[in-house]
């Protein structure tokens, strides 16, 4: 289905506006011209009725009642019947004037202001005033009606309807046009964002949206765009580095098979050669494989999952047990390991030996022989942290950051690459993240700390902490 523009919708919601307003303002103008012109009919009425009555009232003879009769009959001819006069007794006997009332039985009975419906006698509705009167003579009931025709107070109040009606037809429509404009013009800056954004090319991570001359609304929304552009510059320089890193990593298994198996078919070999062979092309195989169980893992963690063989244990036994697998590495370097502090977590403990003994690992690797690793296991509100700190030289604040991505080492030559790919921190990310916790790293004081932290109930923990 097919949206309509900003410009459109605005200019129909303007239109609806006007109409209700111009509606409800009509209405007022209507009403009020009505009761205007009603007064106005009224006003006349009892003017006419209070010229008339005296006569009425000083008619004692039949002779006066015939002059009467013609005086009313000369003022209504003069008129051409717009009003008509009716003097009834009080059994409802038309004494003065036709007998319309008495045909359509409405005669009135009571003095005021009324409406009666048009007949054969009327061309129209007429409005009705009765009063009271009696003669002089025989204080006799008599009651004295004056009507007026309302076709030319009925034709203005209908003629004022149509004109008003065409007018807020017209208002609605230039309304509606000067909102489509208003709109069209206010929507400019929205398509000159969207032009700019046509213009950027693929592979350039560097172009941002111009938000100096925006209005202050698209400002934001130009800003948040160019955040995620910033975001999705850095995303696309990782994923660069990491496809490179991969490249690298593999090339090298992949070289030396290469190498080893074209050097060992341009000559012939003995059993034992051929042993050693395979030997090292196993190495190289493993390696391989380690490296492509490492990056499926990673990415398992990445996509969201959560660890699922969950027990509840003391990581405090947990990393005495870590220990016991890297004791003879320890014993090489001349190192000892003090482990502090305990908190009960339902963790996956294959993934908490597999992060720590990396931790560890790590801090083998750099530490200065003859000293001591410490293990430091804290508990704050509902998370539990692992530090492994061990003293060893600075690092530098611009990798500190960068520690956890994979393949990533701090020496750039890639020495030792051989023996460690780079993605034993990144795996340590990886079983935080699991866990719905996090890394951090910190280098100070000529001591180097890396560590996680786990939600201690996996199951009721729905948030992961930064």
């Amino acid at each position: 289905m097919k949206t309509s523009s900003i410009a459109s919708r605005l200019s129909i919601m303007f239109a609806l506006c006007s109409m209700l307003t111009l509606s409800a303002y009509g209405l007022l103008l209507r009403s009020s011209l009505d009761d205007s012109l009603t007064k106005q009919m009224h006003n006349e009425l009892i003017f006419r009725a209070n010229l008339i009555e005296p006569w009425i009232g000083s008619r004692t003879s039949p002779d006066a009642w015939q002059r009467l009769v013609k005086k009313l009959a000369d003022l209504t001819e003069a008129e051409g019947g717009r009003v008509k006069y009716w003097v009834f007794d009080s059994d409802s006997t038309v004494l003065l004037g036709d007998n319309s009332l008495t045909e359509m039985g409405q005669v009135p009975l009571t003095e005021g202001f009324s409406l009666i419906s048009s007949n054969s006698a009327m061309s129209s509705d007429h409005y009705l005033y009765t009063t009271f009167t009696s003669f002089d003579d025989e204080n006799k009931e008599l009651r004295f009606s004056v009507s007026i025709d309302s076709t030319a107070y009925v034709g203005t109040l209908n003629e004022f309807t149509r004109t008003l009606v065409l007018i807020s037809i017209f208002g609605i429509s230039l309304v509606a046009l000067l909102g489509f404009g208003i709109s069209t013009m206010g929507m400019r800056p929205v398509k000159k964002l969207s032009l700019q954004a046509k213009t950027f090319e693929p592979g350039n991570y560097d172009k941002r949206l111009d938000t100096t001359q925006l209005p202050t609304e698209l400002q934001t929304l130009a800003m948040s765009f160019n955040g995620v552009l910033d975001r999705q510059k850095v995303a696309w320089q990782q994923l660069e580095s990491f496809n490179a890193d991969v490249a690298h990593e593999l090339r090298t298994p992949l070289t030396n098979l290469i190498g080893q198996t074209q050097l060992s078919l341009s000559h012939q070999h003995d059993i034992a050669e051929l042993e050693d062979l395979l030997g090292s092309n196993l190495e190289e195989l493993e390696r391989m494989t380690s490296i492509v169980n490492d990056m499926l893992f990673m990415s398992h963690a990445q996509a969201g999952e959560i660890a699922t063989q969950i027990t509840t244990v003391s990581l405090h036994q947990e990393a005495q047990k870590t220990l016991d697998y890297i004791e003879t590495l320890l014993e090489e370097n001349n190192l000892t390991v003090e482990i502090e502090g305990d908190a009960i977590a339902c963790i996956d403990h294959r993934l908490f030996h597999r992060a720590l003994a990396n931790l560890l690992g790590n801090g083998v690797q750099h530490a200065r022989h003859n000293s001591t690793i410490k293990v430091t296991i804290q508990q704050d509100k509902n998370l539990a942290s692992v530090a492994v700190s061990n003293q060893g030289e600075m690092i530098e604040n611009q990798h500190l950051e960068r520690l956890f991505e994979r393949f990533y080492r701090v020496d750039s030559s890639r020495s030792g690459s051989h023996i460690h790919h780079g993605l034993g921190l990144s795996i340590v990310k990886a079983v935080a993240l699991m866990h719905k916790g996090n890394v951090f790293v910190q280098s100070e004081n000529g001591s180097n700390t890396f560590g996680f932290t786990l939600a201690l109930d996996q199951e009721n923990s729905d948030k992961n902490v930064s």
